[in-house]
C-alpha cells in the first residue's frame, strides 16, 4: 500500500510540474517570448508527455518565429489526437498556405468522405473495444434468446443477436481499416529545397522539386532514399535526411 501512494504521490507531483511548465510556457507565448516558449513546450515533450493543445502550441509558436516545416509538423501531430479540432484545422490551414508547393489532394467521394469521418469517431483501440463489447453483448443476447420459452421475447432476442452481430463485424472492419491507417507514414519535408528523382539515385531522371513544409507519404525504403507519393498522387524518390516521419 505504501509503495502504491509513493507512487501515486510521484506521478501526481510530476502532473502538477508538467502543468506548471505548460503555464509558464504559454505565458511566455503570450508576452511574445517564443523561443522561451518553446524551450518549456519541449521540457515537457522530453519528460514523456504529450497532447493534441502541447503539439498545437508547439504549432502556433513556430509559426510566429515563421518556420514553416516545424509548424506544419506539430499541427499535424495535433491533427493526429485529436482529428476533428476545429482550432487545429484551422491552424493547419494556415501553416500550409505559408507552403511554396500548393498540392491539390485527389478527388474523395461522398462514401469515402463518410468512411473516414465514421473512422475518426473512434481510435484504432476504440475500434477494438467496441468489438469487443459488441460480442459480450451478443452472446448475453443469445443465452436470453436461447433460455427463454416466451416466443414474442424469443424473436426480440434473435433479432438483436442479428443486429449486434452485424455491429461486431462492422467494428472489426474498422477496427482494422484504422490499423492500416495507423500503418502508413507520413513525414514533412524540411530542406527548403529537394530534388525528387524517378528512381533512388541521382543518374535517374529529376522530376520536379519539393520545398520545406510540404507533407509527403511513405511509400518504401530503400538505404538512404525514400520513395514518396503526393497528395495528388504523384511518386517520386527522395534523400531520407531530407525529411522528419510524423508518427
Amino acid at each position: 500500500m505504501k509503495i502504491f501512494l509513493v507512487i501515486f504521490s510521484i506521478l501526481l507531483s510530476s502532473n502538477q510540474q508538467v502543468d506548471e511548465i505548460f503555464i509558464q510556457s504559454n505565458n511566455h507565448y503570450t508576452n511574445g517570448n517564443y523561443e522561451a516558449a518553446l524551450d518549456g513546450y519541449f521540457e515537457i515533450i522530453n519528460s514523456g508527455f504529450e497532447s493534441s493543445e502541447l503539439y498545437f502550441n508547439l504549432g502556433n509558436t513556430f509559426y510566429k518565429l515563421n518556420n514553416i516545416p516545424e509548424s506544419n509538423f506539430y499541427f499535424e501531430k495535433a491533427l493526429a489526437i485529436s482529428p476533428n479540432d476545429f482550432d487545429v484545422i484551422t491552424n493547419l490551414s494556415f501553416a500550409q498556405n505559408l507552403r511554396i508547393d500548393k498540392i491539390e489532394n485527389l478527388p474523395v467521394t461522398q462514401i469515402q468522405n463518410f468512411k473516414i469521418s465514421i473512422l475518426d469517431l473512434l481510435s484504432e483501440k476504440g475500434w477494438a473495444y467496441s468489438f469487443v463489447i459488441s460480442v459480450w453483448f451478443l452472446c448475453i443476447s443469445f443465452l436470453l434468446y436461447f433460455f427463454l420459452k416466451n416466443s414474442k421475447s424469443k424473436r426480440i432476442f434473435f433479432t438483436l443477436s442479428v443486429f449486434i452481430t452485424l455491429i461486431s463485424f462492422v467494428s472489426l472492419y474498422l477496427n482494422f481499416e484504422k490499423k492500416a491507417e495507423n500503418n502508413i507514414k507520413y513525414a514533412i519535408v524540411f530542406d527548403k529545397e529537394i530534388e525528387v528523382w524517378a528512381e533512388p539515385n541521382k543518374i535517374s531522371e529529376l522530376k520536379f522539386l519539393l520545398h520545406e513544409g510540404t507533407k509527403v507519404k511513405q511509400i518504401d525504403i530503400i538505404e538512404d532514399w525514400v520513395n514518396i507519393q503526393l497528395e495528388n498522387g504523384t511518386l517520386g524518390w527522395i534523400e531520407a535526411s531530407s525529411l522528419r516521419v510524423l508518427n
